[in-house]
């Protein structure tokens, strides 16, 4: 096992941005390396500073005390406010967990620390919550693809995913990457927090909550398996954006399209009946929305290969 060492940033540049250039650098290097020496970075004084911002624009007394509960091993986070929000296209509605401030602090502050050594890995088809990658980077994929000939689409995506995610699997799947014991404790300590509404707490054993500022990373690290699996293994081209999964191929394939929706991943399997197959005509692409939700964009004027498209109308 190899130790990450922080190293002075570049003349101008944040000493947080510094340690996140050299854990990115140092992940990248060595794919097989695990990091083991990283919570000390978790309770530095200019990363929770960093994440105290991120949160909210004010400072105070709280950092000194989180960093003395992280450092002494101490840190219990508060049980997350439970919240419904409405599904968008839907009459739904989505739990939303929204945690305590000083608990936002630490994810964070934990985020910051650890995102660095997951996007060494990431595969170019995730698009969803990273840094520089978003809708729009993913539907210019989608746009390019279907000017390169491949304009079926199938679109689906996965059950539950936030709220089924396994706890034993996603540490796995941390693990994969770092072996600091303090980090991968902390990080079991925030799964299994829980949540309150209408003032009952419910313990949580499955499931890195939507509204978490963690949540996003954690899940991405979990569907990387599916990533990893689809580079070796799909046919045609795939776009994920978070639980939301797109394909693109040149020929409708029904029985290769009934394969994906079998195929077990992430929280268990893809949503039963949600795979939808459509041909993209010539003037008209298969787009993402802002949301991450599958729409269809017109193209603007002639349209040219490469073109950004902005304007969208919702399927």
């Amino acid at each position: 096992m190899t130790t990450a060492t922080s190293s002075s940033s570049p003349a101008g540049g944040s000493p947080v941005r510094g340690a996140q250039r050299t854990l990115y650098r140092a992940a990248k290097a060595d794919p097989g390396r695990r990091f083991h020496a990283l919570y000390d970075k978790v309770y530095r004084r200019d990363v929770l500073q960093r994440a105290w911002e991120q949160v909210r624009a004010n400072r105070g007394a709280l950092l000194d005390e989180l960093a003395v509960e992280l450092k002494g091993g101490g840190y219990r986070p508060l049980p997350a406010r439970r919240v419904w929000i409405p599904k968008p296209g839907s009459s739904e509605q989505r739990p939303l967990s929204v945690p305590a401030v000083r608990d936002r602090i630490v994810q964070t502050a934990v985020r910051i620390v650890i995102e660095p050594v997951f996007e060494a890995d990431f595969l170019p088809c995730s698009f969803g919550f990273r840094p520089k990658r978003g809708a729009y980077d993913a539907l210019q994929v989608l746009i390019d693809e279907a000017w390169d000939g491949n304009r079926w689409v199938v679109e689906t995506d996965i059950a539950s995913c936030f709220e089924e995610i396994p706890h034993s699997g996603l540490i796995e799947a941390v693990e994969e990457r770092i072996c600091d014991r303090q980090v991968l404790k902390l990080l079991r300590v925030m799964l299994r927090a829980g949540v309150m509404e209408h003032g009952v707490v419910e313990g949580s054993v499955s499931g890195t909550p939507q509204g978490g500022v963690v949540s996003p990373l954690l899940a991405n690290v979990y569907l990387h398996r599916l990533d990893r699996w689809w580079q070796a293994n799909g046919v045609g081209v795939m776009v994920r954006y978070a639980d939301d999964l797109v394909r693109h191929e040149a020929l409708f394939d029904r029985v290769e399209m009934k394969g994906l929706h079998r195929r077990p991943v992430a929280a268990g399997r893809l949503k039963p009946g949600a795979a939808r197959g459509w041909r993209c005509s010539r003037g008209w692409e298969a787009a993402l929305t802002t949301t991450g939700r599958v729409g269809i964009a017109r193209r603007l004027g002639s349209g040219k290969r490469g073109e950004r498209v902005y304007e969208r109308n919702q399927r």
